[in-house]
């Protein structure tokens, strides 16, 4: 009896023991398998965006190249799952994007408009993209237009990259213009040959002695001081130039602009209606009135172009360039899978045509804004014949000059609108006036 008691407890242990390595193996096995499905767990990269166009005309397609972009992407990061919120507007976006970063909920990658570049880059919410442009080695600054490179730059280093831009050109009525015998401006123009021109075309035709033809509409003093060579601030908003002999000279020539129709104001209602001759366009509506779906104006009876903005007398055919950024969020825990993502949106080629084709804007990059390839695309896909010459697209680009950015500049130029609007319409000294208003703007700055 003895002998049997000893085998059965003999057996009983080898059964534990068996029991206690196959439940460890089973152990061994879920924590195997627990910690592959971390490893594998799909990481969820959050996009900011805004829905529209962001220079404020129709664009009912804003989501189609985001979402290309992320199918694009998501297939070469398998691991990645990239997320955006749809819906928010563009008058939305700023107070959205504040939230989100109070919360501690800031985008891993967003869209930051231009306006808000310097007080993000400032509060340090974008990360700061140098060292990892240097490691990456796909994107060289050259590739861009140096103005749109540069509005992402903060202290000397890069912060955004451009993403989508918009620049002004000026639209002309060629019918008006040949009906009175004048052909289109060559892209050369400069303030005589605007001025003669406009003068020529500021016509009464009823004897009211009020103009019923002008030569120009919307055309701004600001727009006539970048043409003529100089910037009001400099970068860091510390001083200003109002009083420099390049601004008295462009306040001047607009005071003898307004001489032509002042007791008329022409809007840009009356280019439409065939009355006007030159008004400046942002190429993003110039699209707009031209492309389908979003053809504006399908049965104007005259034939119209777009040249560049007139050089100054000490200037050049310079126009006013807006750049859409896209940032990293400083504090992203995926930094690499972020700054993949920034480099498809901003310099895929793929990604960067459509860009061109399909928003209101055009790409920041030079070889899709100046390439045979680029142009025959964009006129493939538009109702008229050789609507772009990516030549001058490049030239105007290239030539061109970005808002300045730093805190406070949409208060300092509020008032220094109204001063020079005011300097102009009351034919005031343009001189001593800017003298005035120098000091007010530097006593502003200072503060």
């Amino acid at each position: 009896m003895k002998k049997v008691s000893s085998l059965f407890k003999i057996s009983v242990s080898l059964l534990i023991l068996v029991l206690l390595i196959f439940s460890f193996a089973v152990v061994l096995t879920i924590k195997k398998h627990s910690a592959l499905n971390h490893s594998n767990k799909d990481i969820t990269l959050e996009f900011g965006m805004f829905t529209g166009s962001n220079w404020d005309v129709a664009n009912g397609d804003s989501y189609r190249i985001i979402d290309k972009a992320i199918l694009k992407y998501e297939r070469s990061h398998p691991k990645v799952h990239v997320h955006y919120y749809s819906g928010i507007r563009k008058r939305d976006y700023e107070e959205w994007l504040s939230r989100q970063i109070l919360q501690g909920k800031t985008p891993d990658v967003f869209m930051v408009p231009s306006n808000l570049f310097n007080r993000l880059a400032s509060m340090g919410v974008l990360k700061e993209l140098n060292a990892a442009i240097d490691k990456d080695k796909r994107i060289k600054s050259w590739e861009y237009f140096p103005v749109a490179w540069g509005t992402g730059t903060y202290h000397g280093s890069q912060y955004a990259l451009p993403y989508e831009t918009d620049f002004t050109l000026m639209a002309v009525n060629q019918t008006l213009l040949e009906k009175h015998g004048f052909s289109l401006p060559q892209n050369n123009w400069g303030w005589n040959t605007f001025y003669e021109l406009c003068k020529a075309l500021s016509i009464d035709e009823d004897g009211d002695k009020n103009p019923d033809i002008a030569g120009v509409c919307s055309y701004t003093w600001k727009e006539a001081v970048y043409s003529n060579g100089i910037r009001l601030f400099n970068e860091i908003g510390s001083s200003c130039y109002f009083s420099d002999q390049k601004v008295v000279e462009a306040v001047r020539f607009m005071q003898h602009l307004f001489e032509l129709n002042e007791n008329t104001i022409f809007s840009h209602k009356d280019f439409d209606d065939g009355k006007v001759a030159f008004m400046p366009m942002s190429f993003a509506k110039y699209k707009t009135y031209i492309s389908y779906p979003y053809k504006l104006y399908k049965d104007l009876n005259y034939e119209w172009a777009c040249v560049p903005m007139p050089a100054g007398y000490s200037g050049n055919n310079i126009s006013e360039v807006q750049t859409l950024l896209i940032g990293i969020n400083a504090h992203t825990k995926y930094k690499d899978y972020a700054f993949d993502f920034l480099e498809l949106l901003t310099h895929d080629k793929e990604i960067q045509t459509d860009v061109s084709l399909s928003t209101q804007g055009t790409s920041a990059l030079r070889i899709i804004a100046s390439t045979d390839d680029s142009k025959k695309i964009l006129n493939d896909n538009y109702l008229f014949k050789d609507p772009y010459d990516t030549g001058l697209i490049a030239d105007i680009l290239t030539k061109g000059i970005a808002s300045s950015k730093f805190a406070g500049y949409s208060e300092a130029m509020e008032i220094a609108d109204n001063s020079i609007n005011k300097i102009i319409s009351d034919k005031k000294d343009a001189d001593n006036n800017l003298k005035s208003l120098q000091r007010i703007i530097l006593s502003l700055l200072e503060h």
